[in-house]
Formats: C-alpha cells, sequence, structure tokens
C-alpha cells in the first residue's frame, strides 16, 4: 500500500505504531528507559535518513507517545502479578 498523503503517516499511523510497539516491546523487555530510548534512537535517525529537520518535532512528540505505551504495559504487567 502507497501512501500518497504523508500527513496521514505522520498523524494516524506512526503514532498508533509507536504506541502498539512501545507497548509490546515494554512486554518483553521490562525496562522503560531501554524502551523509550530505541524509539527516540530510531526516529531521530529516521528524521535525518527519511525525512528532513522539520520532522524533528514529531521525534519527540512519538517519544512522549512511547513513553505514555510504556507506562501504561507496566502498570498492566504489575497487575498482573
Amino acid at each position: 500500500m502507497i501512501i500518497e498523503n504523508p500527513s496521514v503517516l505522520v498523524l494516524f499511523m506512526l503514532p498508533i505504531l509507536t504506541f502498539i510497539i512501545s507497548i509490546c516491546m515494554q512486554f518483553l523487555i521490562k525496562n522503560r528507559i531501554t524502551v523509550v530510548g530505541v524509539v527516540f534512537i530510531g526516529y531521530l535517525v529516521a528524521t535525518f535518513v527519511l525525512f528532513n529537520s522539520s520532522f524533528l518535532i514529531w521525534c519527540f512528540v512519538y517519544t512522549g507517545i512511547a513513553i505514555t505505551g510504556t507506562l501504561i504495559a507496566d502498570r498492566i504487567r504489575r497487575k498482573r502479578k
């Protein structure tokens, strides 16, 4: 599937993917700092390799979404114990 409108990618697909991936990584790795660091470094590299420097603000927004996802996954994991 080719996305013709990049705003759909930036506003809908990447945030949802970031949230889901951060939850999954939190269940696997069980370390919030590592999960958020991997997401941040991944988007930082993508900013300069795939996108342009104006995408840098989205890098921080997606890192915030990853923090939210890890906190939710951590609460679910601790509640199960």
